[in-house]
């Protein structure tokens, strides 16, 4: 296989061919080269004749004829456009009875002119008997090509067809979580809008230049990243400190945030804008439903090979309204792990004896981008 791979690179004709082709070259010159060495083994027997020098001529330019109409049939059934497997093989051994007949007939020429065997058996030459053997042993040979022939169409069609169903695959989940990810930053836009509004009506233009300052940092982080480029905690936790000093400019000395966040968590690897849907339940359900202080607790641990990240409020039960206490932010966090990680990366949110909790687990990773799961 390496010798093939290596004679085919070193031809610039046969490099510019399309995978198939070159495929079909290859199994071609494997079936034909067999059956030189098998008929020349036998022509090498005790007892026959065909020893000249000039028989091995012959035998090659005979096989050189085999190989030729072989890849005739490849272009006039690639041309005619079917990969169905068993119709292939049909097609294929319709062709191989006159390709058979045809380079029975030529062989004959061939080994009379390269050889003195019909010059000493003249009674051979185009005998009926001398004939049908040599049409057998050709097409007994053209049947074998056909089967591979068959063979190979149907492995490369299904090879064709994985790659394709693998780059749809891709392109519907890119999508999906371009469609998810779009459902969040609208939503965080029209709180932090009417936010700004309300400070501006109010005069307090200093707060009003701070929270524009903050929100240009947070569209320039969300605009940086594709929908499933992983980011780093760190990242992660500085774009939810811009967010939160936004929203504590709505809820004033009402809110409370406490971090914990150890340093050896940092340089994990999450899905960028992961946390701030669950961040905003907390804000939506938690404080906003409620006229006493809450307090936000943000929370990150290597547990067993898994990044482990909490938010906890003690908003009372609030989130209950949102139906099994996932809205649509949670519920698109959720659909976004299940297809970055697959099984391996949960969301799982429950109400609190006073509060609402919600975690999520990822596989722990450092400085990678994560592709979809398949």
């Amino acid at each position: 296989m390496t010798s093939s791979r290596n004679f085919l690179q070193a031809v610039p004709v046969l490099r510019r061919l399309d995978p198939l082709d070159r495929t079909m070259f290859a199994l071609t010159l494997a079936v034909w080269a067999m059956h030189y060495a098998m008929r020349t083994f036998l022509s090498l027997m005790p007892g026959d004749t065909w020893i000249e020098p000039g028989s091995l001529v012959a035998r090659t330019v005979a096989s050189t004829i085999g190989i030729v109409l072989c890849l005739a049939i490849h272009v006039v059934l690639k041309k005619a456009g079917s990969n169905h497997p068993w119709r292939l093989l049909g097609y294929a051994l319709a062709l191989s009875f006159p390709a058979s007949l045809l380079l029975t007939w030529s062989g004959e020429y061939v080994f009379r002119y390269f050889t003195d065997y019909y010059a000493m058996y003249p009674d051979r030459w185009m005998s009926g008997m001398e004939l049908g053997e040599t049409y057998k042993a050709y097409q007994w040979n053209f049947f074998a090509w056909c089967a591979l022939y068959a063979a190979a169409r149907n492995n490369a069609e299904v090879r064709r067809r994985d790659q394709q169903l693998a780059a749809a695959t891709n392109a519907a989940q890119q999508a999906q979580l371009l469609a998810l990810r779009l459902q969040v930053n609208p939503h965080f836009l029209f709180n932090t809008l009417n936010t700004l509004a309300g400070l501006i009506v109010l005069g307090r233009t200093s707060e009003s230049e701070k929270m524009v300052l903050s929100l240009s940092r947070f569209l320039r982080y969300t605009l940086s990243r594709t929908p499933s480029q992983l980011t780093t905690l760190a990242d992660e936790i500085g774009m939810l400190r811009q967010y939160l000093e936004i929203e504590a400019a709505r809820f004033s000395d009402r809110l409370k945030v406490t971090w914990d966040v150890p340093s050896s968590c940092m340089q994990a690897m999450v899905p960028s804008l992961i946390l701030l849907p669950l961040v905003e339940n907390a804000l939506k359900y938690g404080l906003g439903g409620s006229d006493r202080p809450v307090e936000i607790a943000i929370a990150a641990r290597e547990e067993h090979g898994q990044l482990v990240l909490s938010v906890e409020d003690d908003g009372g039960s609030a989130h209950g309204s949102a139906g099994s206490g996932l809205g649509i932010g949670l519920s698109n966090a959720r659909q976004r792990l299940a297809a970055l990680y697959g099984d391996e990366g949960r969301l799982e949110s429950a109400p609190l004896e006073h509060g609402w909790r919600s975690v999520i687990r990822v596989p722990w990773q450092e400085d990678m981008v994560l592709e979809p799961a398949a």
